[in-house]
């Protein structure tokens, strides 16, 4: 007897629908071959009618903004916690920030790295960059609490900070790194970095204003 398998979609709330169609585009972008994001694929993968996902997303670049905002958003919430964090200074909070991404990407390099290929899903740009001023936002707060920095200086320190998270975090990947030696050697620069910003300033953007 030949087994037909029943593609009809079970009744689901709307929301668990649209949580379990997200979870099979994952699964799609996660394959270890190369693989186009499109609604059939994601129907595939959820085992539902070809046609089903066109009634929960306007379009795959919004399938791929959720779960972009989904993954990220996880860590930016873990790395607020850490932010917050009394008990640590800054330095430990950069070492935590660096070892949760470093978690992440273990996890789900392939699935981020895809996600934010520029040619894949070029819309997903605007979603990535509100993120990063984001980070410069948080970093910048932070920066001028713990070291009494102007809030220019604040921000052009954070703004490196971000981005060389993120050439180190590439470097850790592609090179193999040991993590330790990386998020070590990122903190002894993000020091000495911030003891220059902080003296080659001029006044007006070195020190806050104490009027």
């Amino acid at each position: 007897m030949t087994v037909v398998a029943d593609t009809a979609p079970r009744r689901m709330r709307r929301e668990d629908r649209r949580t379990s169609l997200l979870d099979a585009a994952a699964e799609v972008l996660r394959r270890p071959e190369r693989s186009v994001l499109s609604f059939e694929a994601v129907a595939e993968a959820a085992g539902v009618s070809p046609t089903l996902p066109y009634k929960y997303f306007g379009s795959v670049d919004e399938i791929a903004e959720e779960l972009y905002r989904h993954l990220v958003g996880e860590v930016d919430r873990e790395t607020d916690v850490i932010l917050a964090d009394g008990n640590r200074d800054f330095e430990d909070k950069v070492r935590a920030g660096l070892t949760l991404w470093t978690d992440v990407l273990r996890r789900d390099g392939l699935l981020l790295l895809r996600l934010t290929d520029d040619v894949a899903h070029p819309s997903l740009r605007a979603a990535v960059d509100e993120r990063r001023r984001r980070a410069v936002d948080v970093w910048a707060d932070e920066l001028t609490r713990e070291f009494d920095l102007a809030p220019t200086t604040a921000r052009v320190v954070a703004g490196s900070l971000t981005a060389g998270s993120t050439a180190a975090l590439r470097s850790w990947i592609t090179d193999r790194l040991d993590r330790t030696e990386v998020i070590d050697l990122f903190v002894v620069m993000l020091r000495a970095q911030i003891a220059a910003a902080a003296d080659a300033a001029p006044p007006s953007v070195s020190r806050r204003s104490t009027n």
